[in-house]
């Protein structure tokens, strides 16, 4: 029986997964409408090419990735089917704002969900904040996405609506909600 595993994603290990990474990031747009940086009709060497960005900051330091697997076997390369979500963490090179972690695009597999993917990533990527020195966690979700419900039951605290802040794949703007966390 496969083996649900949550760690962070390693660019020298894990570029072969840019395809499947796109795929959830689509799945995500499709199934949820949910609003995440490209609008339909999708544009598949876009998302290809969004997905490869996102690892070269993980390279260069301004980002970590937290990806969940239902690995078959442990310890393995991981294989692209086995992906179920991802979330990253941007981690801002400005001094200011040296002590926060702007979370973005928590998003599980539409076949993959309720199962506590979505809350193993988070706490992952809380502990590797903390180990970075970031102690104050903000992000911004689409309201009415799947996705507002989980962050309250992990501990962040609501700050404000933006009315209008995203352009939804339909083509209309929708609210954003913000949220805060402070770490420990």
């Amino acid at each position: 029986m496969p083996t649900p595993t949550v760690r962070l994603l390693s660019p020298s290990d894990d570029a072969h997964l840019v395809p499947y990474l796109a795929a959830i990031h689509a799945a995500c747009i499709h199934h949820d409408a949910m609003v995440a940086t490209f609008l339909p009709p999708l544009n598949n060497d876009k998302l290809l090419a969004y997905w490869r960005e996102r690892i070269a900051d993980v390279s260069a330091g301004a980002r970590l990735i937290v990806i969940q697997l239902d690995e078959s076997k442990p310890g393995t390369a991981a294989k692209g089917t086995e992906l179920k979500g991802m979330v990253m963490l941007s981690i801002p090179q400005i001094e200011t704002f040296a002590h926060q972690g702007h979370i973005e695009k928590l998003m599980v597999s539409p076949t993959f969900r309720r199962r506590g993917a979505a809350k193993a990533m988070i706490q992952l990527l809380e502990r590797e904040a903390v180990d970075r020195g970031r102690k104050l966690m903000l992000l911004s979700i689409q309201v009415g996405s799947p996705a507002e419900k989980i962050y309250p039951k992990l501990g962040y605290i609501e700050h404000g609506r933006v009315p209008g802040y995203s352009m939804s794949p339909s083509g209309n703007l929708v609210d954003d909600v913000f949220f805060y966390k402070q770490l420990s």
